[in-house]
Parts: C-alpha cells; sequence; structure tokens
C-alpha cells in the first residue's frame, strides 16, 4: 500500500538537496513545539472555566459515574444506593405524578428493585482502575475535564497532520490561531461550566471517536507494517470505547468504518496486496466486534436484553415508557434544526450581554404537532454562535468541484489517501453524529459535542483551501483573511460570553466577587 507522500512545495528547488532534510525536519520540530504551546494557555482557560475562576474549587454537580465505579469494584452492576421502599411500593413509579414527593435517585434506571445507570460504563471502568491504584472519590467534572482535554488535545494535533499534509503553504500562524479557535468555541466552554454525567457520557464518546479517527488516519500514512497495524489497532480500540461511553457513536463509527474498508478494497485492487488489507480490517473490527458483545452482554445481565440500556427504565424527566414510539421521530427534524443551527441568543446591554434561550423550533413551526414529550433546553444555534463553521461549506463545495481541481481539494499524486477522502470522512462524521440529535425529543446544547469537533476540523481544511484559492489576488486575500479572523473572534467571544449568562447563577454562588467585578469592568 503506498503511503502519504509530503507536499513538495516545503522544500524550496533553490535550496542544496543536503539542505532539504534539515529544513524540513527543523520546520517540524518548531511546528510541534509551538503546537504544544499553544495547547497549554486553552487549558489554563479550562481550568478556570470549571473552577468558576477559583482554580482549585471545582463544583460537584453529580457523582454518577463515581458510583458505579464503586459498584463494579464490589462486582456488582447496580448502583449500592437503595430506591426508596415508598418508590419501590408504587404500582407505576415511572409516572412522575405518582413518585410526586417520594425522594428518588434521578438520573438512574430503576429495575427490579435496583438503580442501575443508562449511560455508557466505560468512563465508570476508568475511574475503577483509578480508585485501585488508591484514588478516592472522584465527581463527574473530573471526568468533563479529563475528557474535554483529551478533545481539545487529539482535534489539535488532527489539524495540525492536515495542515502538514496538505497545508504546508499555510503560514504557521494561522494554523496556531485555528488551535486556539478549536478549543475555546462552545460546546467546550458551555460543558467544562456545567459539568455533570451528561457532559461526561457525551465528551468521553467524542474523545475516544476522535481518538480513534486519529490513529487510523496516522495508519493509513505509515509505511512500516508493524506501526500502521499498531495504529490501526489502537483506532479500533478507541472507536469501541467511544461506543461504550455514548452509544450514538455508533453511527459515525459505522461510517469511518466503512470509509476504511472502502479504501482498503480499492488499494488491494490497485497494489495486489489482500493479505495485508484483510489484516488491518480484522485489527480494526475485532476490537468493535468485541466491544459491542461486552455491551450486549452488560445490558443482558442487567435489564435481559442486549438491546436496552436503561433508558426505557430511567427516573428523569416524563415516563418514557409511555413514548418509546416517539423518542426517535421525523417530527422533531424541522424543529430541531432551527434550535441546532439557526436559534439566536437574546442581547442584553448589561455583561454578559448575550443569554441562551429555550428553542423555538416547536413554536416556529407549529403545523406540525409534536408529542408531550417533545422538550427544548437553552441553547443558541451553532450558526449563529459560531460562524467561522461557515468555512465548512468551503470543504464540502471542494468534494462537489473537485473534477475542477479546487485547490486543496485532491491529491493529484495518487497517494494512499487524499484531502478529498478525509473531508469525506470528517463530514460524514459530522451528519452521522447529528443525525440521532435532529430526530431525538429532547434538544440540549451538550448534544453538540457529538459532532462539534469534527465540524471544527472541516471548517479548518475550508478556511485553508479559500486561502489558497485568493492567494493570487492579494486584495481580496487580505480581505479573506480578515474575514476568518474576525468570525474566529467573534465565534470565541460569543461562546464565553454565552456559557457565562447560562451558568450565571453558579458562577455567583461559586464566586461571587469574580462575578460583582466582571460586572463592574463591563458596566463602565
Amino acid at each position: 500500500m503506498n503511503s502519504l507522500k509530503y507536499d513538495p512545495s516545503l522544500n524550496s528547488s533553490k535550496a542544496a538537496p543536503i539542505s532539504r532534510p534539515f529544513r524540513y525536519y527543523w520546520r517540524l520540530y518548531r511546528s510541534h513545539i509551538l503546537v504544544s504551546l499553544c495547547i497549554l494557555p486553552v487549558l489554563v482557560v479550562y481550568v478556570w472555566l470549571i473552577s468558576f475562576g477559583t482554580w482549585l474549587k471545582w463544583p460537584v454537580v453529580t457523582n454518577y459515574y463515581d458510583q458505579l465505579a464503586t459498584a463494579f469494584e464490589h462486582r456488582s452492576l447496580s448502583l449500592e444506593t437503595k430506591p426508596n421502599q415508598a418508590l419501590l411500593a408504587l404500582s407505576d413509579p415511572y409516572d412522575p405524578a405518582e413518585r410526586a414527593g417520594i425522594s428518588f435517585l434521578k438520573d438512574a434506571s430503576l429495575y427490579k428493585g435496583h438503580y442501575y445507570l443508562y449511560f455508557g460504563p466505560i468512563p465508570a471502568l476508568i475511574l475503577a482502575v483509578l480508585k485501585y491504584v488508591g484514588l478516592g472519590r472522584l465527581g463527574d467534572q473530573y471526568l468533563v475535564f479529563a475528557f474535554v482535554s483529551g478533545i481539545l488535545i487529539f482535534q489539535s494535533m488532527l489539524i495540525f497532520k492536515v495542515w502538514r499534509l496538505f497545508f504546508r503553504d499555510i503560514p504557521i500562524w494561522i494554523l496556531l490561531v485555528c488551535i486556539l479557535l478549536g478549543g475555546l468555541i462552545s460546546p467546550f466552554t458551555w460543558v467544562l461550566t456545567q459539568a455533570r454525567i451528561y457532559e461526561a457520557a457525551a465528551s468521553g464518546g467524542e474523545f475516544f471517536f476522535l481518538a480513534g479517527f486519529y490513529f487510523i488516519v496516522t495508519a493509513l500514512e505509515r509505511k512500516c507494517t508493524l506501526a500502521r497495524c499498531c495504529f490501526i489497532f489502537g483506532g479500533g480500540v478507541s472507536l469501541a470505547l467511544a461506543i461504550g461511553s455514548r452509544l450514538t457513536q455508533i453511527l459515525p463509527v459505522g461510517f469511518l468504518t466503512v470509509m476504511i474498508a472502502l479504501l482498503l478494497t480499492q488499494s488491494c485492487r490497485q497494489n495486489k496486496t489482500l493479505p495485508q488489507a484483510m489484516l488491518m480490517m480484522m485489527l480494526l473490527g475485532s476490537p468493535l466486534v468485541v466491544g459491542m458483545a461486552a455491551l450486549g452482554r452488560y445490558n443482558w445481565a442487567r435489564f435481559h436484553s442486549v438491546f436496552e440500556t436503561g433508558l426505557y427504565y430511567q427516573l428523569a424527566g416524563s415516563d418514557l415508557q409511555k413514548y418509546t414510539h416517539v423518542l426517535f421521530s421525523p417530527l422533531y427534524i424541522l424543529p430541531n434544526l432551527y434550535d441546532y443551527l439557526f436559534m439566536p441568543p437574546h442581547i442584553y446591554r448589561t455583561f454578559p450581554f448575550l443569554k441562551p434561550v429555550h428553542g423555538a423550533g416547536a413554536s416556529l413551526f407549529s403545523f406540525i404537532t409534536l408529542p408531550p414529550v417533545y422538550y427544548n433546553t437553552e441553547l443558541t444555534g451553532i450558526l449563529v454562535s459560531t460562524p467561522f463553521v461557515l468555512f465548512a461549506g468551503v470543504s464540502i463545495l471542494s468534494l462537489a468541484l473537485k473534477k475542477k481541481n479546487l485547490p486543496g481539494s485532491i491529491n493529484p499524486t495518487g497517494d494512499f489517501y487524499s484531502l478529498q477522502w478525509l473531508t469525506t470522512g470528517m463530514l460524514g462524521t459530522v451528519l452521522f453524529g447529528f443525525a440521532p440529535l435532529v430526530s431525538f425529543f429532547w434538544v440540549a446544547m451538550h448534544y453538540q459535542i457529538d459532532f462539534i469537533p469534527p465540524l471544527i476540523v472541516l471548517s479548518m481544511i475550508g478556511f485553508w483551501q479559500g486561502h489558497r484559492l485568493t492567494t493570487h489576488r492579494p486584495s481580496i486575500h487580505k480581505l479573506y483573511v480578515a474575514g476568518g479572523m474576525i468570525l474566529m473572534l467573534v465565534s470565541v467571544v460569543s461562546d464565553i460570553l454565552l456559557a457565562f449568562s447560562a451558568h450565571a447563577a453558579t458562577f455567583q454562588k461559586v464566586n461571587p466577587l469574580l462575578w460583582k467585578y466582571l460586572i463592574s469592568i463591563f458596566s463602565r
């Protein structure tokens, strides 16, 4: 199989041959250092956000995964917290009206007298290992911070890899600004200031998916068979962990697996490497098969069904047993599309100036009769809060115009895979990550983490393609770059302000002096 070749434009034809390797490795080394230094301040911002400016005091909102980890330690699948006997005595404990006034464990599933979690078990397994080596109780906020930080690292490495393989003519300062943008937008700022089990499960699933995507891309560019096999196996393990953290990741994982299979099939036909292609598919697919089998066995041991995660028996919100046929429905597509993409915030003259509001998609499309179970929380549409993602349209356009050879749209050298393949993979993971959300009965901001990281990478690719396309027209090029920088700045500032306003009550409770100080500064 051919490996991906480096862009020959890096090496100047005027340089002596002996100087080219040194210049290449020096620039690569310097780029790695700069990217690493660029990640550090974002991590500092993450600590500041999750601690609400106190640095050391991280508010505990939920600790469900710690409870499940403790259960795993004691060889149990149910939580050690026992349901209230009054709750168990009800004829229908899943009916909110019947259990009114009775204490119960919110966001847990009740089945045959025991509490279970309907969230993926992988984060709890990680905590169980940490507990085994001596760590004490850990709230879900620590998992959220670890997973969001991991997303930042793999997202940055993936952006850097795309730049190194396809866009080394783009100035490195633009690369660094893009990495800063990718870490400081919503929903990362949002979930860090509302670090609960919901955010832990969602960020965990996206972290493992992004790690798997990175490992697979790294495997495909390697020449060494052993290294390629190690990375492809690591990718398969990561994708299996993504599904084990968040079941809806099965759709983007399935899409990516099909993409790899098609790529290996094409390579096999061209290079007659059937044994190697089969080995790579086995290394990728075997962890997924084992992971899915283990997850099915986990569900069977709890609910006597390989497909039941506990959602059917959950106690949060409405009685879902009455609405199982409309939890996912095409009726929600138009309202949800509006809420997730176009919903504007309220604008105020005082800090923090922007405030997310409950989605208005249901009222906008009032001719659609939605079931009573449908609910939307406070959020802001991604195209409004983060307008930089509009550059993803350039990437999509490059796929449509590939025959016209739009700069950067396809690698013409016959390498193992092209930028076209990578762009298609990113676009597919965005669509398949977004698809369950637009048809789901519950609309929430933190769900955006399922598709925002690949969307950011896709937007970076589009921005760089436009940068290359306008290079030969200096006036237009300057306007294009300036416009991109402005959209980046608007995206970062608006998303941070929205995180402030959405969780203003927590800010005022945890760090009232900081909140008063911010108001006083921006009131002048």
